[in-house]
C-alpha cells in the first residue's frame, strides 16, 4: 500500500499549522523555484498537460534560479576556435547564455538561416544590424566568402562592409571595382600578384552598428551552419531566433512516448530506500534506486508506472554527460527523465507534504563539437529553470518508460526538505487550472461532514482495485445489468454517470459499443474516454455517499451512529460487499483470499 511511511489525519487538520510555520534547508546552489511567477501555456495530452509548444519559445521561457558559470577544460578554447566559457546569473533567460552549438544534435539550430527566422517571426532584415548578428563578430573575410560563395563574383564597392574592412586594413586603395574572389586570388585566372592573406581579416575590427543584414547579399539566406564558429554564438545573439516556438525549429520538439501517470503522493526527504523509480540519467538508466534522502512523488497509474517514485533531482545526483565534458560538474547531474528530448531534461525539483505538490525545473548541458573535433556533452547541470507544478491526484505526463540503472545508487546532495512550502499558484496558465485537480492529503477543503478526508479515503479504496486503465471480462449482475468493470475503482460500464462521461467525448459512443459487446479495447483508449482525471472525480462523489450511508448506521459496538475510525471500516465493507452487506460480515470473495470485515479493517489501517 502506497501510504506507508506517510500518515495523515483522516480525522482532522490537527498540527497543520505547526507543519506550515517549518523551514526548508537550501544553498545557492539549489534554490526553491516556487515563487517564481512565469505561466507557461499548456495544451491537452492524453488527459494531462503539457506545454504549448507551438507558444513556447525561448523568450517565453521562465527564467534561471542560480547564479554560476562554465568554464572548460585547459586547452579547449584553442581546440574549438572559439571561447565555450560562460556566466549566468539568477533571472537570466536561457537564450543569453546557451550557445548554438548546446543544441546541434537536439534542436539543430544551425540548419536555420536568418530568412528562414525573418519567416517564422514576420520580421524586418533592413531593420537589422550587422552587429546584433553575433555569427559575423566570428568571421574573417575569408571565412565569410567561403560561407557564401556569390561573393566572389560581386565588386568589393558592392559590399560596404567589406570594403570598410579592407580600407581600415591596407595603405594603399583598393579597386573597388575588383571582385571579391580576385581580391583574395580565389577568381580562375587571378594572377600571383593578389593577396589571399587579407582573407584573415577580422570583422570584429570594425563597428558593424552601420551596416544592415541586407548590406552582405546572400547573408539573410545562408544557413547558420555554413559560418565558421557558428556554435560558439549564443541563442540571443541570432535575431529573432528567441522568438520562434519550439515547435518549428528544425528539429521540432516532441513528447516522448506516451506515458500518463498521476501524482499520487508527494514525499519529502525524510523517505529512504526507494527501489522502484523512474527517473534516472542517459548514462545510467531510468530507474536508478534511491537509498538515503528520497524526496520524490509516488505515482499512480497503468501497470508500468504504479507504485513507482520519481525521485526529485533536488536531492539526488546521477551519472551524466560524455566525453572529455563528461567530467564537468564533477560528472553529476540532477536524477530526471527526458520527456521532450535531448535539449534539456525535467527533474522534480521541489516537493512539498505539507501542500501535496511538486514542481519541475528544466536542466540544460554543454556541447562542444565541429568538423575536427568532438568533446562530447557536459552532465546536464545548468538550471534549475522553473517548469510545470503538480498538486496530488493531477494527471502528469511521463513520456517513454523504459528503465535501466536499477544496480546503481543516486548519490545524495544533502539538501533537506523538511515543512517546504510553495509560495506561489502553479507555473500553468490559469486559463488551463480547469482540468486540474484541487489539493488533496494537504488540504481540509475536501472533507465530509463527519470529518473524513474524502480524497484520502476514496485513494485508499482506488488502491485496492487495479489501474486506470484497466478493463475487465464482460459480465451480468443479478439485475440483469451486463458490463465491463472500468479503471482503478472498476466503475461498471453500464452506470449511467460512467456512460454520461463517456458519451460526452467524440468517438464515445463507438467506445461505449465496443464495452458493450465484449469487443477488446486497449488500454489507450480506456483512458482517452475515461480519464484517470474523471476517474478520481467519481471516485470522490461515490466516497462521499458511501460515507453518508455509513454515519446513518449504528455501530453495534457503540450503540451510536458509525464515527472515525470504525465509520472508515464500515466504508471499506461497503465498498467490498455492498451497501447493503451485513455489518462486520465473515463474508469472503470467491477466492476466499479477504472477507468484508478484513476488507474494511485493511482500509483502515492502510490510513493509520
Amino acid at each position: 500500500m502506497k501510504l506507508s511511511n506517510k500518515k495523515f489525519s483522516l480525522i482532522a487538520c490537527i498540527g497543520l499549522s505547526i507543519i506550515i510555520s517549518g523551514t526548508i534547508i537550501i544553498s545557492s546552489e539549489a534554490q526553491d523555484i516556487s515563487n517564481n511567477k512565469t505561466q507557461i501555456k499548456t495544451v491537452d495530452l492524453q488527459n494531462t498537460r503539457i506545454p504549448d509548444w507551438n507558444q513556447m519559445t525561448f523568450s517565453t521561457m521562465p527564467s534561471i534560479n542560480t547564479d554560476s558559470s562554465f568554464q572548460a577544460p585547459q586547452g579547449v578554447e584553442e581546440k574549438l576556435g572559439y571561447n565555450p566559457n560562460r556566466n549566468w546569473e539568477k533571472g537570466q533567460n536561457v537564450s543569453e547564455f546557451m550557445m548554438l552549438g548546446d543544441f546541434q544534435d537536439s534542436f539543430e539550430l544551425q540548419k536555420f538561416s536568418l530568412a528562414d527566422i525573418y519567416q517564422i517571426t514576420n520580421s524586418d532584415a533592413s531593420e537589422i544590424s550587422l552587429e546584433e548578428f553575433g555569427i559575423m563578430k566570428l568571421q574573417t573575410l575569408g571565412s565569410l566568402v567561403s560561407a557564401i560563395p556569390a561573393l566572389e563574383n560581386i565588386p568589393i564597392n558592392e559590399v560596404k562592409p567589406v570594403e570598410y574592412l579592407l580600407s581600415q586594413n591596407l595603405s594603399g586603395s583598393v579597386d573597388g571595382n575588383q571582385t571579391i574572389g580576385n581580391l583574395l586570388g580565389r577568381s580562375a585566372g587571378s594572377s600571383a600578384s593578389l593577396s589571399p592573406h587579407l582573407g584573415k581579416l577580422d570583422f570584429s575590427q570594425i563597428d558593424l552598428n552601420s551596416y544592415s543584414i541586407d548590406s552582405i547579399p546572400g547573408l539573410s539566406t545562408t544557413a547558420i551552419e555554413e559560418f565558421e564558429k557558428w556554435q560558439g554564438v549564443y541563442v540571443d545573439s541570432v535575431p529573432g531566433l528567441e522568438s520562434v516556438p519550439f515547435s518549428q525549429f528544425p528539429n521540432p520538439i516532441n513528447a516522448i512516448g506516451g506515458e500518463v501517470g498521476i501524482v499520487d503522493v508527494a514525499f519529502g526527504t525524510d523517505e529512504q530506500q526507494r527501489q522502484r523509480t523512474i527517473s534516472g540519467s542517459k548514462q545510467e538508466g531510468f530507474a536508478v534506486p534511491c537509498k538515503k534522502d528520497c524526496a520524490h512523488v509516488e505515482l499512480s497509474g497503468s501497470k508500468s508506472v504504479k507504485g513507482k517514485a520519481w525521485v526529485s533531482g533536488k536531492y539526488q545526483l546521477v551519472k551524466g554527460g560524455r566525453g572529455i565534458l563528461g567530467s564537468v560538474n564533477g560528472g553529476k547531474e540532477p536524477t530526471g527523465r527526458h520527456l521532450f528530448g535531448e535539449a534539456f531534461k525535467v527533474a522534480v525539483w521541489d516537493v512539498s507534504e505539507v501542500d501535496g505538490m511538486m514542481s519541475q525545473a528544466l536542466f540544460f548541458r554543454v556541447c562542444m563539437r565541429n568538423n575536427f573535433v568532438d568533446l562530447g556533452c557536459t552532465p546536464y547541470f545548468i538550471g534549475p529553470v522553473p517548469f510545470m507544478t503538480y498538486r496530488e491526484k493531477d494527471p502528469i505526463f511521463l513520456g517513454f518508460i523504459n528503465g535501466g540503472g536499477e544496480n546503481s545508487t543516486s548519490t545524495p546532495t544533502g539538501l533537506k526538505s523538511s515543512g517546504f512550502t510553495f509560495n506561489s499558484s502553479p507555473i500553468i496558465s490559469s486559463s488551463n487550472l480547469s482540468n486540474l485537480l484541487p489539493p488533496n492529503k494537504g488540504s481540509c477543503s475536501k472533507r465530509h461532514s463527519k470529518g473524513t478526508n474524502i480524497d484520502a479515503l476514496g485513494t485508499a479504496l482506488s488502491e485496492i482495485k487495479d489501474n486506470y486503465d484497466s478493463v475487465g471480462n464482460y459480465v451480468c449482475d443479478g439485475n440483469g445489468n451486463c458490463g465491463r468493470s472500468l479503471g482503478a475503482m472498476q466503475f461498471m460500464s453500464y452506470r449511467p454517470e460512467v456512460r454520461r462521461i463517456i458519451n460526452s467525448k467524440s468517438g464515445g459512443a463507438k467506445f461505449l459499443s465496443k464495452l458493450d459487446e465484449g469487443e477488446e479495447v486497449t488500454s489507450e483508449e480506456m483512458v482517452q474516454y475515461f480519464s484517470p482525471t474523471e476517474q478520481q472525480k467519481l471516485i470522490a462523489s461515490d466516497t462521499n455517499q458511501l460515507l453518508d450511508n455509513a454515519s446513518e448506521q449504528i455501530d453495534p459496538t457503540t450503540g451510536k451512529a458509525f464515527s472515525q475510525e470504525r465509520l472508515i471500516e464500515r466504508v471499506g465493507q461497503m465498498h467490498f460487499g455492498g451497501t447493503s452487506i451485513p455489518i462486520d460480515s465473515e463474508v469472503s470473495n470467491a477466492n476466499e483470499s479477504d472477507s468484508v470485515k478484513k476488507h474494511g479493517i485493511a482500509i483502515k489501517l492502510s490510513l493509520a
